[in-house]
């Protein structure tokens, strides 16, 4: 029997349809919403301060003190742009300022006043949901979470028991993603830490992915190109097992997908940040994501058992 059967012998078939199952069954996410939105959330949003570009809520506006939404998007966009969007409702309390665009409201405003600075208006749309999206940004979280390390971070004493920095030393793929892989504890559960350091190393995205259910910041600062927009938009930090993420008075520095987590914080988030739940009397800054990474999911179960169907079908018909 000729041990390299044509394509019309059915020998390559089998991989023809497995390429063609996998494109129609599994398509890459996106990290893209970071770019259009400053804050994401599936849950509520309590803020007493500012929010520079846009927001989604995917369940309610929680906190009764005033804030500012889409400041440093005033004059750039249209008076119709969506640049608050609300599944649920807004508690009652003091005015709310809307510098740029309109609200778009599932539920009730329970009578809050908003300012609409823009001269935007409110858009009533009772019903809404923003479940496109989060569930890509949850995909997008748990497929990088898949990603390899080919990166080093260790912190580095100055001695036992004595301080030292935090250093990420990034040594990028082909395509120029470096990927890390922390302990949660190791980082932001270790008191010792001074500062924390990202080595780029000719990179042009970072991937940080975080383990850790519960994350609680109590020790060190970001410095150098973590303080730099250029890395601020091209640094991801995945919280993909974190419930509860406490950043305390400690600025966070670049993108965060923490699908899971109430994330609390009382220091500036300068890039955006997508959570279950976000508690902040502080402020999330521009800028948002600018990366490039692609994000490739894994082939489901059910793709495989698809495949694995096939080729045992395949199989038979060839034994006949």
């Amino acid at each position: 029997m000729n041990s390299h059967p044509s394509p019309q012998g059915g020998w390559l078939a089998l991989p023809l349809i497995a390429f063609a199952s996998f494109g129609s069954v599994a398509s890459a996410q996106s990290l893209s919403s970071l770019t259009d939105y400053s804050v994401v959330v599936s849950g509520n949003l309590s803020t007493n301060s500012d929010i520079e570009g846009r927001t989604i809520v995917g369940g309610n506006i929680t906190s009764s003190s005033s804030a500012n939404f889409g400041i440093r998007l005033q004059n750039t966009v249209p008076r119709s742009d969506l640049v608050l969007r609300v599944a649920g409702n807004i508690v009652a309390g003091n005015p709310i300022q809307l510098n740029a665009g309109s609200l778009e409201l599932g539920g009730s405003r329970n009578n809050r006043i908003v300012n609409y600075n823009g001269g935007g208006s409110l858009v009533s749309n009772p019903g809404v949901n923003y479940s496109g999206i989060i569930e890509d940004l949850t995909l997008a979280s748990q497929n990088l979470a898949t990603y390899g390390s080919n990166s080093n971070a260790l912190f580095i004493s100055n001695g036992p028991g004595q301080p030292g920095p935090f250093r990420m030393t990034a040594s990028p793929d082909s395509a120029g993603l470096a990927v890390f892989s922390i302990n949660s504890n190791n980082l932001f559960g270790n008191n010792l830490v001074q500062q924390i350091e990202l080595l780029t190393n000719n990179s042009t995205n970072i991937l940080i992915n975080v383990a850790g259910q519960s994350v609680n910041w109590t020790a060190g600062n970001m410095v150098g190109n973590l303080t730099q927009n250029k890395w601020r938009e091209r640094v991801v930090w995945n919280f993909y097992q974190a419930t509860s993420i406490d950043f305390g008075s400690r600025n966070m520095m670049g993108q965060v997908l923490a699908p899971n987590a109430t994330v609390t914080t009382s220091a500036n988030i300068d890039g955006s940040i997508f959570a279950k739940n976000l508690i902040t009397t502080s402020e999330v800054h521009l800028p948002g994501y600018r990366g490039s990474i692609v994000v490739i999911p894994e082939p489901s179960t059910s793709l495989l058992g698809i495949i694995g169907a096939t080729a045992l079908l395949f199989l038979r018909r060839r034994s006949h």
